[in-house]
C-alpha cells in the first residue's frame, strides 16, 4: 500500500514520521498519510475516507477547506506575499474585526501560533509588573515553550513540579510555578505567600488540553480577586476557546476581564494564525520597551484566511451551530454508554467531548483524569478508526466538532460508537456495577 510505503519513507525523514508527539500517536493505531480534506472529511493515500472528529485538534470550525477561506486565499495570493515592511490593509482589518469582538482586544498583536502567543504574553506580563514568577495550572497546555511545557500530563501528585521534555534549564522551572486546576485553597494560600512575586497568573477557563474539565465558577473569580489584590496579570488562553464556544470569546460570558488573552485555532479555521489581544497599557510595551518579532507573523495570506473564516463565522453565529452540533453527538455517546453499562463519563462542552472510561463523575483535575482507564480508551479509539471515525487517540484530549458535521455524520458516528462500544465490552472490564 501506498501508506506503508510513505510512512517508511516518512520515518527514514522526520523523527518519528511526523512532526509532534500528537500527530505521531495516530500511527500507533496503524500509519496514516493524508492527501485530501474537505468538509468533515480526510482521505489517506490510499483513498480510505475518515470521518474526521479531530479537527486539527480544533481549529477547523467551519469543515476543511471552506469555499469561502479557500477564495480569500486565492485572491490574496494574486495581489502579494511575504513583504516584511510596514503592514497590509487585510492584517487591518482582521485586527479590526477581533477587537469589535473580543472584550479586552484593545490591542492585538499577530503571531504563527498559540505557543508564540502564549511566551510574548509571559515577556508581557513580566515586564510590566517588574517580577519574575508565573503560575500555571497542571493539566492546562499553553504551548511546547521551556515555561509552559510543565505538569501538563503529570500530575503534581505524581512527580511534582515536572517538565515534560528534556533540554528544559533548572533555572526556567524556578520561574514557573504549577498549581492544582480548580483548588481554590492552594491559590489562595500560594498568593498569600509569594503574591508579591507574581508577574501573571494563566489558565484556559475550559481546560481542553486534558479532555473536558471546566473552571469551576468560585475558581475563576478567585483567580481575578487575587490577580487583581496582588498586582499580577491575569491571562486567558483562549487558543482553542475563543470563537469556538463564544463568538466573543468565553470571557464575554464568564464575566472575567483578563488583562491579556491568546486567541488561534478557530480564528482562523486551520490556517497559520493565532494572537495577542488585551488591554492597552500593556500592550502599549510592545511600541517600545518589549520586543516581539516573526518574520512570517500576520503573513497576507494567512490574514485573508483569518478575515474570511471570523466574518463567516460571525454572520453565521457559527458558535452556536456547533454548539447544536456537539450537543447531538454528546447526547448519542451519552445514551450509548448508559444503554450498553459502559462505566465512562462522557464530559461535554458545547461542541467538545471528551469520554473518560472507568470514571462516573466529571473529572475536575489533572488527577481525576488522570484515573481514567487509558487501555479502554484505546480500544475504542482503534475500533472506531476501523470503522472510518477519525480522532486523537490521546486520552487526555477531545473531539471537536465543526459546523460542516452533518445529520448523516451523526448516524455514521452512531452506529460506530455502538460497535466499538461493544467491542470493548467484549475485551476489557468495564462495565457498569449496578
Amino acid at each position: 500500500m501506498e501508506t506503508d510505503r510513505l510512512y517508511e519513507k516518512a520515518v527514514e525523514l522526520i523523527p518519528g514520521g511526523a512532526p509532534g508527539r500528537l500527530r505521531r500517536e495516530f500511527h500507533k493505531t496503524g500509519p496514516l498519510v493524508l492527501k485530501e480534506a474537505y468538509g468533515s472529511r480526510l482521505v489517506d493515500v490510499d483513498g480510505n475516507t475518515y470521518l474526521d472528529y479531530h479537527m486539527a485538534f480544533g481549529a477547523i470550525l467551519l469543515g476543511h477547506r471552506d469555499s469561502d477561506v479557500v477564495e480569500a486565499v486565492k485572491r490574496e495570493a494574486e495581489l502579494i506575499d511575504l513583504h516584511g515592511a510596514g503592514i497590509t490593509d487585510v492584517e487591518i482589518d482582521y485586527a479590526e474585526l477581533i477587537h469589535k469582538l473580543i472584550p479586552t482586544a484593545e490591542r492585538i498583536v499577530f503571531t504563527n501560533s498559540g505557543t508564540e502567543a502564549v511566551l510574548l504574553a509571559f515577556r508581557l506580563a513580566r515586564a510590566y509588573t517588574g517580577r519574575n514568577l508565573i503560575i500555571k495550572f497542571e493539566g492546562n497546555y499553553h504551548g511546547w515553550h521551556d515555561y509552559a511545557l510543565i505538569n501538563v500530563s503529570t500530575s503534581l501528585s505524581e512527580k511534582g513540579k515536572h517538565a515534560e521534555t528534556m533540554g528544559v534549564p533548572g533555572g526556567v522551572l524556578e520561574s514557573v510555578e504549577v498549581l492544582p486546576y480548580n483548588d481554590v485553597d492552594s491559590l489562595r494560600n500560594f498568593m498569600a505567600e509569594h503574591g508579591d512575586k507574581v508577574a501573571g497568573i494563566i489558565l484556559e477557563p475550559v481546560a481542553h488540553s486534558m479532555g473536558v474539565v471546566p473552571a469551576t465558577r468560585e475558581f475563576l473569580t478567585e483567580v481575578e480577586r487575587l490577580s487583581k489584590t496582588y498586582g499580577s496579570l491575569l491571562i486567558f488562553d483562549e487558543i482553542i476557546t475563543g470563537i469556538r464556544h463564544n463568538i466573543h470569546g468565553l470571557q464575554s460570558e464568564l464575566g472575567v476581564r483578563p488583562h491579556l488573552t491568546t486567541l488561534g485555532k478557530a480564528i482562523a479555521n486551520g490556517y497559520p494564525v493565532a494572537a495577542l489581544v488585551g488591554l492597552r497599557d500593556v500592550m502599549d510595551m510592545l511600541v517600545d520597551s518589549v520586543v516581539s518579532s516573526g518574520t512570517y507573523s500576520a503573513h497576507p495570506i494567512a490574514m485573508a484566511a483569518g478575515k474570511a473564516a471570523l466574518m463567516k463565522a460571525v454572520n453565521l453565529r457559527a458558535d452556536l451551530t456547533v454548539s447544536k452540533i456537539g450537543y447531538e453527538h454528546s447526547s448519542t455517546l451519552r445514551d450509548l454508554v448508559e444503554d450498553l453499562g459502559i462505566e465512562a463519563y462522557v464530559a461535554s462542552y458545547r461542541s467538545i467531548i471528551s469520554i473518560y472510561f472507568g470514571l462516573d463523575r466529571q473529572p475536575m483535575n489533572l488527577r481525576e483524569v488522570n484515573r481514567a482507564d487509558k487501555r479502554a480508551y484505546a480500544i475504542f479509539n482503534k475500533e472506531m478508526r476501523r470503522k472510518g471515525i477519525l480522532f486523537t487517540p490521546n486520552p487526555r484530549k477531545r473531539l471537536n466538532l465543526s459546523t460542516a458535521h452533518t445529520t448523516e455524520d451523526l448516524e455514521k458516528f452512531r452506529s460506530s460508537a455502538e460497535y466499538a462500544l461493544k467491542k470493548l465490552r467484549s475485551i476489557a472490564p468495564v462495565i457498569r456495577t449496578r
